[in-house]
């Protein structure tokens, strides 16, 4: 319940993204390439892949009820599925189908989006068209999940997709890059904002569509003095802001690492994070971080246990198996020895 996701673009105008999944549950998790035509049998409503997707389905049993959390498709549309308690609106199957569209869960979102879509504006002039999410509980958590999305595609352009009004979306531009959950999006702008104008000289209209530009090197700011340093949603998207704000300008082989790093200020350790229940006190862990390559369509992920990256990479669709495969990213860590060098170039051994 306590994910992140930072875009980056480099040097060389690519972009780049990274999410966390953070929650308070065990859940089964996997790399999976899905070809055009993979039927989603357990969905609300069961229904096809009109694009390949590759990316990391999550489920109690991803054998029974996949779905995607995170990945990319064809056309490049990456992005992936976060938690949104108290501000999602969802409204019966019947009132969807009465109204002519598919019925999905939350969960589901995230799977129908890349799955069906091939650019941000298709996206935008289709979706509340084609789709409702119902209240109709499924197989995880035994409800419809909260979710809301973030996507970005080849040019690095970005929304938020949130189901916050009954049977449709609100659809925001996200000119941050930044991710987390609730509350909406324009209100984290707009708190992200006011932040700013305390850290910085700046001042804004807080209308929708005012930039919010890089805080260069030259740039008066007290950065991340007074931020505040808990998991909540709105603490974590304002220290991801401000430090993807202050970030360096990288090349295309540093870009990742980098918003590995900034991902790092928003990693949950084991017992920081605790939600107190009836019974239990449940404790929230990053399970896992993820960076996607968009124009390379090569996916990156860790574990909270494993933090040596595994690669997984789109390939040629033509060379995929005809039903949903799966890549395990999953295992107990392994430690690479140091290396014997006694003799090195100038600049080879320095970080």
């Amino acid at each position: 319940m306590a994910c992140t996701a930072i875009e980056l673009i480099s040097k060389q105008h690519r972009p780049y993204w990274g999410r966390t999944q953070d929650f308070e549950q065990h859940f089964e998790y996997s790399g999976v390439k899905v070809p055009k035509g993979y039927v989603w049998q357990a969905a609300a409503t069961p229904f096809e892949s009109k694009l390949n997707v590759m990316g990391i389905v999550w489920a109690n049993d991803i054998h029974q009820s996949p779905v995607l959390l995170d990945g990319i498709n064809d056309y490049g549309i990456c992005g992936g599925s976060f938690y949104f308690d108290h501000f999602y609106r969802y409204v019966s199957t019947e009132t969807i189908q009465a109204s002519g569209k598919v019925a999905i869960r939350g969960e589901e979102l995230c799977t129908w989006i890349l799955t069906h879509y091939k650019s941000i504006t298709d996206i935008k002039n289709n979706l509340e068209k084609d789709v409702g999410i119902t209240n109709e509980a499924g197989y995880m958590m035994g409800m419809s999940v909260p979710q809301h999305c973030v996507f970005i595609d080849k040019e690095g352009r970005s929304i938020v997709v949130e189901p916050s009004k009954p049977n449709g979306f609100r659809i925001f531009d996200n000119p941050l890059g930044v991710m987390t959950n609730a509350p909406t999006f324009d209100w984290h702008l707009n708190n992200l904002k006011t932040w700013l104008e305390r850290i910085t000289k700046r001042s804004y209209k807080f209308d929708d569509g005012e930039p919010i530009n890089q805080i260069s090197m030259d740039e008066s700011t007290s950065g991340l003095v007074g931020v505040p340093a808990d998991y909540k949603p709105e603490s974590r998207f304002l220290r991801a802001a401000v430090n993807k704000l202050m970030s360096i300008e990288t090349d295309d082989d540093e870009t990742l690492n980098q918003i590995f790093q900034l991902l790092s200020a928003e990693n949950t350790p084991k017992g920081s994070l605790r939600i107190y229940g009836e019974k239990d006190t449940l404790v929230a862990w990053t399970q896992y971080t993820a960076g996607y390559d968009i124009q390379k369509k090569q996916l990156y992920a860790f574990t909270y246990d494993n933090q040596n990256l595994r690669l997984l990479d789109f390939g040629d669709p033509t060379d995929w198996a005809p039903e949903m495969e799966y890549f395990s990213f999953i295992s107990k860590p392994q430690a690479e020895p140091f290396t014997p060098k006694n003799e090195w170039q100038p600049g080879e051994n320095t970080i």
